[in-house]
C-alpha cells in the first residue's frame, strides 16, 4: 500500500496550526471603547481639553431636544435629551467612519441623512471615495443605505459633500451640495432615489440658503467666488449678484446666513483681514459690516442668526466666537467656558436663551445666551488620537496624543481602583511614551511653539520637565519621534531641529541617559555627515524590546528628481551600536533598503533574527498584482548579515488584508504564540503567526465592530494578552484576547 507521507504531513501540520489557534482562541470577542468618552478631568482647566472634535450640530425644529452631531473622522451621534448623553448613530459600521454632514427628515425626527467621507481634508469635508456618499437611515440609525455615491454625482471619488438641503416648502425634495456642482431629487425617501443635476453650475457649491421665495448659494469657479441666485422653483437659470465683482482679494471660503430679508456674508480671505457684509438682496448692493475680522475655525461656518431675534448673531473670530447685537458697534456679552476652537454655532428653536457649540472639543451648550457654557459630550468618544503607550506593568493605564485636544492619561491616579482620563498638556499632543518599568514614569508630548517632549515620575498628576527646553533644543513639532530604551529606560531617543550650522533646518537624533539633567542630550544622527543629505527630517524611530543597541529611524529626504520636480525620498536608516560613543553612532548609521519609496507606517523587528524586519506603509499598492486585498501594504524584509546589509529576501505578506489605509504605529511583533504579529488598518486588527510571517497563510481578524478609523498606535501587553488599539477620530478601544 502506497502511503504519501507529505499529505500526512501537511495535515499534520494544518491540525497544529488549527490546535494552536485554538489555544490563543480570542478571535470573536467584543472590541471596548475605553474613551475618552466623556469629558476628561481638567484640573487646571485648559481651554483646550476635550474629547475630540465635532464638525456640525443639527437641530430637529419640530421636536424638543433631538440633536445630530458629527465628526469628521469620528462618524455621526444623536441625543434624544438636548445633548445630556449621546449615542452613536450606526456609523461605526460605515466603510468610511467619518461624517461630514447630517440632518434629520423635516417630517420625522426618525429619519436621517448623511454624509460620509473617506477623511476630513484639513478641518473641512474629504472626498467621499468609492465607499462614501450619502446616506439615508428610516429607524434611527440602526439601518442605513447609501442612496447617492461618486457615480451619481460628479462621476468620479474625489468628489466632496459640502452638505444638504431640504426645500422650504417640500420635504421630499432634497439639495445636495458639493465639489462639483450640486444635485437635486424630487422624492429622498423612495425606495430608488433618482439624481438630477442643476444644470450650468460648474465647481464648488459651498453654501446655500433661502429666503423669500428665492434660493442663494456661493460658488467658486476658475478661481473665482460667486453669489447665484435661483427662483426657488425653478432650477433651470439662474442670475450672478452684480455685488460680488467689485471683489479682488482671493478668499478661502464665502458662507452666506439669512437675516430678516437679507443675506449676512462671510468673506474668509487668504490674506489679510476678513469681513462680514450685509447683502441688501433686492438692490443687489453690499456694504461691510464687520472690518478686521480673522475666521479661524469653522471653514465660514462659524456663523449663526438666532431665530429669535434675527438682529442678534454669532461670529467666529481666530479660534473663539464674538456675540453681536445691534448697533453692532460693540460686542455683546459672552463667556469664556467653551473649548477655544468652534466649528459650528446652532440655537435651539424652543429656547431663545440655549445655543449649541460644535468645537474641537466636543459638544459645549449655553442655558442662558452664552454667559456659561456646560461640556455635554457624555458618550461622543471622537478623539483623534495621534500616538499611544501602554503600561506593561497593567494594560489598563494608557496615556495618548490627540490632535487638537493635547495629551491625556488614563489611570487610577488615586490608586483606589478608579480609571480616568486626565488631561495633561495642551495644543496638539503627538508620541507618549511609559516606562515599562515603573508606570509612574510618563513622557508626553505636544507640536505648538514652546512644546515639545515632557518628562514626569508621577503619572504626569502634577510633576512636567520639558526635555527639549532643558537642554535649549527645538521641538520637532509635527515631525516628533521619540522611543525608550528599552534595556535601559532612563535612556530616551527623541529628534529635534538643528537651529544652526550646515544641517540648520533638518531634524535629527538626540539622546538623553538623564531626562531630568539639564543639557544632557548628546547628539547621535548627522546624515548629511554620514550620507550626505542635505535637507532631511527624521521622521520616525523603531526599535525592539529583544535586541540590544539597535535603532532604526525613517527619514524624510528632500531631493529633486531629474527635471527638477520637488521629490520626497523615504529612507530607513539603521545603527547596531548604540552602546558607542555619539561619535562612533554618528558613523554607525548604515541604510537598509525598503520596497516601495512611499509612506512607511511602522517598522518592527523580529525577535529571534535581528535581521529580519516587518513594515507597514500607510498605503498599499495603487495597482495591486492581485484583486485580493491592498498588495503592497505589509511586507517581511530579510537583510544579509554582513557589511553591505543588502536585501536578501522581501515577501508581501499583506494577503487577505481587505484594501484599507494602514496609518501610523499600526504594527506589534511579539514572540509570544512562538512569534506573532497584529496589524491595524481602517478594515480591522488582523493577527497572524507561523506561516503568515513568511507569507504562506492567512491573517484572523479580531472581533468585529471596531469603527473604520485611521490606527495610530498598537500594542500587545503579552502578560495580560490584551490589544490596545488608538484610533484617528474613535479614541481608545482595547480587544482582549485567551
Amino acid at each position: 500500500m502506497y502511503i504519501d507521507f507529505r499529505k500526512i504531513i501537511t495535515l499534520l501540520l494544518l491540525l497544529f496550526s488549527f490546535l494552536s489557534f485554538g489555544q490563543l482562541t480570542g478571535f470573536n470577542n467584543e472590541w471596548v471603547s475605553i474613551g475618552p468618552n466623556n469629558a476628561p478631568t481638567n484640573p487646571k482647566f485648559r481651554g483646550d481639553a476635550g474629547i475630540g472634535p465635532i464638525e456640525f450640530i443639527r437641530v430637529y425644529q419640530k421636536k424638543e431636544g433631538f440633536l445630530l452631531a458629527g465628526s469628521l473622522h469620528g462618524g455621526l451621534f444623536f441625543s434624544e435629551n438636548g445633548g445630556d448623553s449621546w449615542a452613536n448613530s450606526g456609523s461605526d459600521a460605515w466603510p468610511f467612519t467619518g461624517c461630514a454632514w447630517a440632518d434629520f427628515y423635516p417630517t420625522d425626527e426618525n429619519v436621517w441623512f448623511a454624509c460620509s467621507n473617506e477623511k476630513g481634508d484639513n478641518g473641512k469635508p474629504g472626498k467621499i471615495g468609492k465607499f462614501g456618499g450619502l446616506l439615508r437611515s428610516k429607524n434611527k440609525g440602526e439601518k442605513w443605505e447609501v442612496i447617492g455615491d461618486y457615480k451619481d454625482f460628479a462621476g468620479y471619488p474625489q468628489l466632496k459633500i459640502y452638505g444638504t438641503r431640504f426645500h422650504p416648502d417640500n420635504s421630499n425634495l432634497l439639495l445636495v451640495i458639493t465639489s462639483e456642482g450640486f444635485y437635486y431629487t424630487e422624492n429622498c425617501m423612495a425606495d430608488y432615489v433618482k439624481w438630477n443635476r442643476v444644470p450650468n453650475v460648474n465647481g464648488w457649491v459651498y453654501d446655500l440658503d433661502f429666503i423669500d421665495g428665492q434660493m442663494y448659494l456661493t460658488n467658486f469657479f476658475k478661481g473665482k467666488w460667486n453669489i447665484l441666485r435661483f427662483d426657488q422653483d425653478d432650477f433651470s437659470k439662474y442670475e450672478k449678484l452684480e455685488s460680488m465683482t467689485s471683489e479682488t482679494r482671493p478668499m478661502r471660503n464665502l458662507t452666506i446666513e439669512p437675516q430678516n430679508d437679507r443675506l449676512l456674508v462671510a468673506k474668509d480671505f487668504v490674506k489679510g483681514n476678513d469681513e462680514l457684509c450685509v447683502l441688501d438682496i433686492k438692490q443687489d448692493s453690499m456694504f461691510v459690516l464687520l472690518k478686521n475680522q480673522r475666521i479661524g475655525f469653522g471653514s465660514g461656518h462659524t456663523f449663526a442668526v438666532s431665530p429669535h431675534q434675527p438682529d442678534d448673531f454669532y461670529f467666529g473670530y481666530s479660534t473663539k466666537v464674538r456675540k453681536w447685537v445691534p448697533p453692532y458697534d460693540r460686542m455683546g456679552s459672552l463667556g469664556s467656558g467653551y473649548h477655544v476652537d468652534v466649528e459650528f454655532i446652532a440655537y435651539d428653536p424652543f429656547n431663545p436663551f440655549k445655543i449649541y457649540f460644535a468645537t474641537h472639543g466636543g459638544v459645549f451648550i449655553s442655558e442662558n445666551g452664552g454667559q456659561d457654557w456646560e461640556n455635554k459630550s457624555d458618550n461622543l468618544g471622537v478623539a483623534e488620537v495621534m500616538g499611544l503607550a501602554v503600561s506593561a506593568q497593567d494594560a489598563s493605564q494608557v496615556a495618548i496624543g490627540c490632535y487638537h485636544d493635547g495629551s491625556m492619561v488614563f489611570a487610577d491616579f488615586d490608586q483606589n481602583g478608579q480609571y480616568y482620563w486626565r488631561t495633561i498638556n495642551g495644543g496638539d499632543g503627538l508620541i507618549p511614551l511609559i516606562d515599562p518599568t515603573d508606570q509612574g514614569v510618563v513622557y508626553t508630548s505636544n507640536q505648538f511653539v514652546g512644546g515639545g517632549l515632557y518628562f514626569s515620575s508621577d503619572t504626569s498628576k502634577k510633576q512636567k520637565r520639558n526635555l527639549h527646553s532643558l537642554n535649549n533644543i527645538k521641538s520637532a513639532g509635527w515631525e516628533n519621534a521619540a522611543v525608550l530604551d528599552p534595556f535601559n529606560s532612563t535612556t530616551v531617543y527623541f529628534n529635534f531641529i538643528q537651529k544652526a550650522g550646515i544641517n540648520k533646518g533638518n531634524i535629527n537624533v538626540c539622546r538623553t541617559k538623564n531626562p531630568l539633567e539639564r543639557k544632557s542630550v548628546e547628539v547621535v544622527s548627522d546624515f548629511n555627515l554620514s550620507h550626505q543629505l542635505k535637507s532631511y527630517k527624521v521622521y520616525g524611530l523603531f526599535n525592539s524590546q529583544y535586541h540590544t543597541n539597535v535603532l532604526i529611524a525613517y527619514v524624510l529626504e528632500y531631493t529633486k528628481d531629474a527635471k527638477g520636480n520637488k521629490k520626497t525620498n523615504h529612507r530607513l536608516f539603521r545603527t547596531d551600536k548604540l552602546n558607542g560613543t555619539p561619535e562612533e553612532i554618528i558613523s554607525s548609521w548604515y541604510e537598509i533598503k525598503h520596497p516601495n519609496n512611499s509612506w512607511i507606517g511602522d517598522v518592527a523587528i523580529d525577535g529571534s533574527n535581528r535581521n529580519k524586519i516587518y513594515m507597514t506603509y500607510t498605503r498599499g499598492k495603487q495597482s495591486p498584482e492581485s484583486i485580493f486585498g491592498d498588495k503592497g501594504l505589509v511586507y517581511m524584509l530579510r537583510y544579509s548579515d554582513n557589511h553591505r546589509h543588502s536585501l536578501k529576501r522581501e515577501i508581501d505578506i499583506t494577503k487577505n488584508i481587505p484594501k484599507a489605509t494602514g496609518g501610523r504605529y499600526n504594527l506589534v511583533y511579539s514572540k509570544a504564540n512562538g512569534g506573532m504579529l497584529l496589524v491595524g488598518t481602517t478594515t480591522g486588527v488582523y493577527y497572524g503567526s507561523g506561516r503568515l510571517l513568511r507569507g504562506k497563510s492567512r491573517w484572523n481578524e479580531l472581533g468585529k465592530g471596531l469603527p473604520h478609523c485611521k490606527v495610530y498606535g498598537l500594542d500587545y501587553n503579552e502578560k495580560e494578552k490584551i490589544v490596545t488599539i488608538g484610533l484617528f477620530g474613535r479614541g481608545v478601544w482595547q480587544y482582549q484576547m485567551k
